[in-house]
């Protein structure tokens, strides 16, 4: 009986031990702190026949390659080394029970040897350093009652043109859905509304302050976006938009000397529509409207091996000039698409071909027959804004894998607002399965118009990749393109000093590192 006690006694003692050790405690993730830091590190070393040739211009060149920011070919090789941190903090109290989050963001840039003991941004890799430069991407509270299906963004945040919460998800998800960033790919201030009324149903409504101007005129530049996107089948998202653009801002506000509007040099020097008001006052107002539908189907290959997305999208609206008789200038009746298909032949979702088009609508004489053809994208407005890069081209259409210098020959989707058809193709494998990845891409573009003395072949390109994965988010890449011109630029309008520019060629060597 004795020996029975002894038995039950310690059988009582250890079953809170082993009923511990039979939770699932050790399964689950950690609590995340109050306080949380994302960091993103990249440096690229260069080499490249490509330059500005105004020295104003040496530290930041954005916009179409040939253009107005002064970029040319016909040098020798240049080795150049840039640098980039981008540091993120996130505050999430826990006494506040997860209702509010507050995210900021920052961006320091430099070149290896450029500048210090100044003040400016994209500067201070001289030696000794001890330049001022931090850029403010982001400063946003996030509104998310517990157990509710809605989110309220408030503050400094990104503009994308994509129906999801940017805050939440991938920068690579709104490069392959949506509109690709196309025409939106930035940061604003503003109001951004995200819901899930039902699974399969996510809504935005936005509201986004792009230029205040004179705080008691009405000389602003404001932007309101309405997103919906459905799953009718496991399978497939189908997308809808509309978006309203107000412009009263007068060419006011802007980058520098640039300014910003459909008249103003921002838009040339990115690359986008700049018009030409009759007369010689160029003050206007404009409304403008974005609607279409976005579509994909089977993406990141879930139920089968190929994949397949597109967008439509028209731009409409007014024109009105502040001088001439009666007001209106011109129609706005522009539009885009784009459609990719894409095979997955191997193991990971690096191992797949792809297809990519793009059109978009252009005009040869502006606004002077009273209608604008042009697809209009934020690029009129800011810069860089519009960042179309799915395509992953390095030279022809834009590369996102820079720091200071960010160019290519058709920077915008509307050409100069001439138009463009475009078609990439790129093989991907994945030799050493989510270590080691290799890529070969060509690509070629049409000027939808030719410019006086001048053909519609843009031009080609061919290029490759590789990269291999260090440790998990650090990456190491080798990466290269060459482009042959057409006889587009044959125009002496094409060029900023009205001279066929050389083939331009890059290649560059990367290290990448995300932190978390």
């Amino acid at each position: 009986m004795l020996r029975v006690i002894l038995v039950f006694l310690i059988m009582a003692m250890l079953l809170p031990v082993f009923a511990h050790a039979q939770t699932d405690d050790r399964l689950t993730d950690p609590k995340p702190g109050e306080f949380q830091f994302i960091g993103y590190a990249f440096l690229r070393t260069t080499s490249s026949n490509i330059a500005p040739t105004s020295d104003v211009l040496q530290g930041q060149v954005i916009g179409r390659l040939f253009g107005s920011n002064s970029t040319n070919t016909g040098f020798s090789p240049g080795f150049y080394t840039e640098q980039r941190f981008v540091p993120m903090m996130i505050y999430k109290p826990d006494i506040l029970d997860g209702y509010a989050t507050f995210r900021t963001l920052f961006k320091i840039d430099w070149t290896w040897g450029d500048q210090s003991y100044g003040v400016g941004n994209n500067r201070g890799g001289g030696l000794s350093g001890g330049q001022v430069n931090l850029q403010t991407l982001m400063a946003n509270i996030d509104i998310r009652p517990p157990d509710a299906n809605w989110n309220l963004v408030i503050g400094m945040q990104r503009l994308f043109d994509g129906v999801r919460d940017p805050n939440i998800n991938t920068l690579d998800l709104f490069q392959t859905t949506g509109y690709k960033l196309s025409f939106w790919g930035t940061q604003a201030v503003g109001i951004n509304w995200f819901a899930k009324p039902h699974p399969a149903i996510d809504t935005r409504l936005g509201f986004f302050q792009l230029w205040e101007n004179l705080i008691a005129s009405d000389d602003d530049v404001f932007l309101l976006m309405g997103d919906i996107l459905t799953r009718p089948t496991p399978k497939l998202e189908l997308g809808f938009n509309l978006w309203y653009l107000r412009d009263t801002g007068k060419g006011g506000g802007g980058i520098s000397v640039l300014g910003q509007g459909l008249t103003s040099a921002l838009s040339e020097y990115n690359g986008a529509v700049r018009i030409r008001l009759p007369g010689q006052s160029q003050l206007y107002k404009a409304d403008i409207f974005w609607t279409g539908v976005n579509l994909a189907w089977n993406r990141d290959f879930v139920h089968g091996p190929l994949s397949f997305d597109a967008y439509a999208i028209a731009n409409l609206g007014r024109i009105d000039s502040l001088a001439a008789p009666g007001g209106k200038v011109a129609d706005v009746i522009g539009g885009a698409f784009n459609s990719t298909l894409a095979w997955k032949y191997g193991m990971t979702n690096r191992d797949k071909i792809w297809l990519e088009a793009i059109f978009s609508t252009g005009d040869e004489d502006g606004v002077r027959d009273g209608t604008l053809n042009s697809v209009l994208t934020g690029n009129v407005w800011g810069s860089p804004v519009g960042i179309y890069s799915s395509h992953r081209a390095f030279l022809l259409f834009p590369d996102p894998q820079v720091v200071n210098r960010y160019y290519s020959m058709v920077h915008d989707i509307s050409n100069m607002g001439l138009g463009v058809a475009g078609l990439t193709v790129n093989a991907m494998r994945d030799f050493i399965p989510n270590r080691f990845s290799g890529k070969i891409g060509a690509a070629v573009a049409f000027s939808n118009y030719s410019l006086p003395d001048g053909g519609n072949y843009i031009g080609s390109e061919i290029n490759a990749e590789f990269k291999y994965n260090l440790r998990v988010f650090l990456t190491v890449g080798l990466s290269g393109a060459y482009a042959m011109v057409g006889d587009f630029y044959d125009a002496p309008r094409a060029t900023t000093d009205r001279i066929k520019p050389e083939n331009p060629w890059t290649a560059f060597l990367s290290l990448t590192w995300l932190m978390f």
